[in-house]
């Protein structure tokens, strides 16, 4: 790949795999994207994306409005860059500089990035980079917006990074390659991320289902939809393992990505 090419070859393989997995390589301010540096440096800024969202989302709670927020932040923008991780392709930047984001269905829906080249990089590198260097200071901003708590919003960090790997994970039996490859980041990844959730395996005749369970809720059954997510910790353990099995035999139809 050339370095002019590269981002658009990787977002390339990413779709073919996933396609709901994609980015922009363009982002005009007049069509309503923001640079992620921008949003985390200004909280005031923050508090009205996030504030516009609420009504759309079913609350009027600044803090369920805010994680649900940050829910959706944390899988859109990074989803690129974990997905070429996820498969060994060259991976994007993560900078908050040359990262954007825009809203779409009430939550951060669109991700931009403005670096057309890739790196190979480490787990280490790459878990740093993507941490410390964009998800921890956005962390950071939401908190000095609301009051919402931090554990709870590295908890919707990890759900949705591990919402990026089990996408990735296709076919009956999965891919094992993604699964080593997510067991590299999260112990990379474990002095942020430690006990905010495990992924768990259940094997069926032709089938094999991968599950993240979180050990901290997102709020989102605070919303006028009532939801709990398909990895909230709030459901009960031997009643979701049989959901999550019968959902993989087909007894009632097709599990939840």
């Amino acid at each position: 790949m050339t370095a002019a090419t590269q981002l658009e070859d990787v977002v390339t393989v990413v779709q073919q795999r996933v396609s709901y997995l994609r980015c922009s390589t363009t982002a005009p301010p007049e069509d309503g994207w923001i640079r992620c540096a921008d949003l985390i440096a200004d909280p005031h800024r923050l508090r009205s994306e996030i504030d516009s969202t609420a009504a759309g989302r079913g609350t009027d709670d600044a803090q369920v409005a805010a994680s649900l927020y940050a829910q959706s932040y944390a899988f859109r923008v990074p989803s690129i860059a974990v997905a070429a991780f996820a498969l060994e392709l060259p991976i994007p930047a993560t900078d908050p500089a040359m990262t954007f984001v825009r809203l779409g269905r009430h939550r951060p829906a669109e991700v931009a990035i403005l670096e057309p080249s890739c790196r190979t990089l480490e787990t280490s590198a790459f878990a740093d980079e993507l941490l410390d260097g964009h998800l921890a200071p956005f962390v950071a901003a939401v908190r000095a917006a609301t009051r919402v708590g931090e554990r709870l919003l590295w908890g919707n960090v990890a759900a949705s990074l591990a919402t990026i790997f089990r996408a990735l994970d296709v076919g009956p039996l999965g891919d094992a390659g993604v699964r080593a490859r997510a067991a590299d980041f999260e112990a990379a990844t474990s002095a942020r991320l430690a006990g905010l959730g495990d992924y768990s395996t259940i094997v069926a005749p032709g089938a094999v289902g991968w599950y993240w369970t979180r050990t901290n809720c997102c709020l989102w059954y605070q919303t006028t939809g009532g939801f709990y997510c398909d990895d909230c910790s709030l459901r009960d353990p031997a009643e979701l393992a049989a959901k999550r099995l019968a959902d993989l035999t087909g007894s009632t139809g097709s599990a939840s990505a």
